[in-house]
């Protein structure tokens, strides 16, 4: 999970925004009509415009997970504030993230543990992803488990009961992964940056100039890799440490 900072609307489409939130079919909507609100939002609301701005900023990754999104059918617009609690919020884009399908549509033996969106509905969360200051707790071990440093016990809720980004922990402690396999894709690219960091010490160039142009290549893709927050958070780590270091 990244921060994520909003880029706005293009006029245009702000425009088409303004004029729905002033129509007269959408002052008569009451604020407890959940299924006239939705209606509105699919239909009237500069949905798919909207979808690719996100994506835009969001370099192309979930704002909760971190996998690969897309204009197509395996990603959605998400209401931070669910769309069931708040009208106005509905059609207000500083409400709206891009996520993905949470694993709907995945088939396999892996199990149909949805994540995200899609095991959130229209649960209100206290994690953000457009809350700078809760974005910098979040912290990832090797084995591919988010968390958050220091422990914050409503971040970490959201993130193990809500958005179940860490899979199901059975009794016999083991742990079941999601059907879209986060844990793995998390370990994965945690391993990938371990790796990179080995080499860069075998070649005598692991200092905090060569991490800050790492980190700077991978935050500034137009299209993230996916899970790339993992990636950051362990270079980071480092690079704070060399700077102690004087190195």
């Amino acid at each position: 999970m990244l921060y994520i900072e909003k880029e706005g609307l293009p006029n245009d489409i702000n425009s088409k925004i303004i004029e729905l939130s002033k129509s007269e079919k959408w002052k008569s909507i009451s604020e407890d009509d959940t299924t006239a609100i939705r209606n509105a939002f699919d239909n009237d609301f500069p949905k798919n415009e909207v979808k690719e701005i996100l994506l835009h900023e969001q370099h192309g990754i979930c704002a909760y997970c971190m996998r690969r999104i897309r204009m197509d059918n395996h990603s959605r617009v998400e209401h931070l504030v669910p769309l069931s609690k708040n009208k106005d919020m509905a059609i207000d884009y500083n409400n709206m993230l891009g996520v993905c399908d949470g694993g709907e549509k995945v088939t396999g033996n892996q199990g149909h543990i949805l994540c995200c969106d899609a095991h959130k509905k229209e649960t209100e969360i206290m994690i953000s992803p457009l809350n700078k200051v809760q974005m910098n707790k979040i912290a990832y071990d090797s084995e591919g488990k988010i968390y958050t440093k220091p422990k914050d016990e409503d971040m970490e809720r959201d993130i193990n009961e809500v958005l179940l980004l860490n899979g199901i922990q059975k009794k016999d402690g083991t742990v079941r992964d999601t059907s879209t396999e986060l844990l793995k894709g998390r370990k994965d690219a945690y391993d990938r940056a371990k790796k990179m960091m080995a080499a860069l010490n075998i070649k005598g160039k692991c200092t905090s100039a060569t991490l800050k142009k790492i980190m700077d290549e991978l935050y500034n893709r137009e299209e993230r890799d996916e899970f790339v927050g993992v990636q950051l958070y362990y270079f980071k780590k480092h690079y704070n440490s060399l700077i102690r270091r004087g190195m």
